[in-house]
């Protein structure tokens, strides 16, 4: 018998094999498939780099300038304002015995005006009396000299018209100062009257018994309803915003970027999956407590604070969660430098 090696011929590998081999490891492609669909379906999807934020939500209190009892109110809750509007009126006693009281220092200040005017009107009269009666006596004083010259007259009355010109001289030196002293005190008088008049008061007590809107929004509280004795400065309602153009982020430090004030980031809506673009405005440094219970009492999670501005006048509903990456592509956010 000859000596051969026995050489087994190598089996056929089959293309229906193949697929056979391939779905009997099905539960590996369904939870890598599962994975990646939960991974696209997330906010911002596979980019390795994302911190999450809120549309900014802002409030404006409408409160009074002085206290009151509260009138009417003319808003209820979830009710649209827009900037200016009437909220409610408050009846207010002492801004109406101040308004009186205001008028009558106004009538007092009228009446200090007409004094003021007529004792300069009166000064001015003496003054041209005495202006006038010193122009006697210096022509009697002439006719007198010459009458003295004839010897007509004794000197001893051409002596006694000296003095009474000295003197009326020396009184009308000082009518000038006085004159314009109560003019100065009349243009004061009516520099304090200009500046309130009835109108002006009443409109002041108006403006400071009306509550209004400084800006649009929605009723978000009703503090007070009518009757209801309001405090200076007590808010009456509470007025939210109905949209915003700027998102508040959080970066906690752990996940700290190289990000910084103008640069552009996409921010996608967690609910509607939108995408906005928008460009960082401040990135200050931010301190919060954990929304979560980690077994730790006060536990702080120390961060950045991010202010993102949206472009082309983009909107959001305050409050809406967000997510914000860098506006980077997915390849350069996993391989890339950041």
């Amino acid at each position: 018998m000859t000596n051969s090696t026995f050489k087994r011929s190598s089996l056929r590998h089959h293309p229906r094999h193949l697929v056979r081999q391939l779905f009997n490891g099905w539960p590996w492609i369904i939870w890598i498939s599962a994975a990646i669909t939960v991974l696209l379906l997330l906010p911002g999807g596979l980019h390795r780099i994302r911190f999450y934020g809120v549309a900014e939500r802002t409030y404006e209190y409408v409160s009074p300038l002085e206290s009151g009892r509260l009138k009417s109110l003319l808003v209820n809750l979830g009710d649209p304002v827009h900037e200016g509007q009437l909220i409610g009126e408050l009846d207010n006693e002492s801004l109406a015995t101040e308004l009186l009281m205001d008028q009558a220092s106004l009538m007092k200040t009228y009446d200090k005006i007409h004094s003021i005017r007529y004792e300069a009107e009166s000064m001015k009269l003496e003054q041209a009396k005495l202006t006038a009666e010193l122009q006697t006596l210096k022509a009697r004083w002439k006719r007198t000299a010459k009458l003295l010259k004839e010897n007509l007259v004794l000197e001893q009355e051409i002596e006694d018209l000296r003095p009474q010109i000295a003197a009326t001289k020396q009184v009308l030196l000082h009518y000038p100062n006085l004159i314009v002293q109560l003019e100065e005190r009349l243009e004061v008088a009516v520099r304090d009257a200009e500046q309130f008049n009835s109108n002006e008061l009443k409109a002041l007590q108006i403006a400071q018994c009306r509550l209004t809107a400084t800006t649009a929004g929605v009723v978000a509280e009703v503090l007070h309803q009518p009757g209801d004795v309001i405090e200076t400065g007590d808010p009456v309602v509470r007025i939210s915003n109905v949209s915003t153009s700027r998102v508040i982020a959080f970066m906690p430090e752990e996940k700290r970027l190289d990000i910084g004030e103008g640069e552009r980031c996409r921010v996608i809506a967690s609910a509607s999956r939108k995408l906005y673009h928008g460009r960082v405005k401040t990135v200050t440094a931010d301190i919060r407590k954990l929304p979560v219970f980690t077994g730790f009492a006060d536990q702080l999670l120390r961060g950045r604070r991010i202010v993102i501005e949206l472009d082309d006048h983009a909107e959001l509903v305050p409050g809406e969660r967000v997510v914000v990456v860098p506006d980077v592509s997915i390849f350069d956010q996993w391989f890339g430098e950041k």
